[in-house]
């Protein structure tokens, strides 16, 4: 009898144990992305610049070749959760160079909490194109006289996105300047941004 009733108490046990587990599953949607709402868009690599009365048209993408070197602009605003502005880096630049620091000249806008002096996003990448793929990525903040680094790292190829906020932006500066060069074989680089802090 004993025996009888520790077997259907570990029946019973087990039953109540198993949607427990179920729904405690991995909190992501695929590819190493959390759930929620993202704004994406994609860096495309194009062999050739566009023509000087390209503007880039619409859509959630960006033009750059994919040799040589391109700067981004990223600017971070408390009014604007995401914007592109500049959809034709092919010219090297994607919003303002080097030498303008001025928001409304920004190639990207990313959301930014100035009362807590942070980025409100979280920003995933993922790299697609051949097995060589890849790409060298310099961040740099503005810290009101001069571009400081924040990270250099390598871009390769990947099927998962992983999340880049601590080499890409920088808490207490809002002028942040992406440098891509030293591309090999790039195609195509996209980006899942999530407003806020995960849930």
């Amino acid at each position: 009898m004993k025996k009888i009733f520790a077997v259907v108490l570990v029946v019973v046990l087990m039953a109540a144990l198993i949607p427990a587990v179920a729904l405690a599953g991995p909190d992501t949607r695929g590819n190493d992305l959390p759930k929620g709402k993202s704004y994406n868009f994609n860096v495309i690599g194009v062999p050739n610049p566009k023509n000087d009365n390209f503007d880039g048209g619409e859509g959630n993408r960006i033009f750059i070749l994919r040799t040589g070197t391109t700067q981004f602009y990223v600017y971070g605003s408390n009014t604007t959760n995401f914007a592109i502005n500049d959809r034709d880096g092919t010219d090297g630049a994607v919003g303002s160079n080097r030498g303008s620091i001025d928001p409304d000249l920004a190639g990207i806008i990313l959301p930014y909490d100035t009362v807590a002096n942070e980025w409100d996003c979280r920003v995933y990448v993922r790299l697609l194109g051949p097995v060589d793929s890849s790409f060298r990525w310099k961040s740099e903040s503005w810290n009101g006289t001069a571009w400081a680094l924040i990270s250099t790292f390598t871009l390769d190829r990947s099927s998962k996105f992983s999340l880049r906020n601590s080499q890409i932006l920088a808490d207490g500066y809002q002028d942040i300047l992406w440098t891509w060069d030293q591309k090999d074989n790039f195609r195509i680089c996209q980006f899942r941004i999530f407003v806020g802090e995960p849930e």
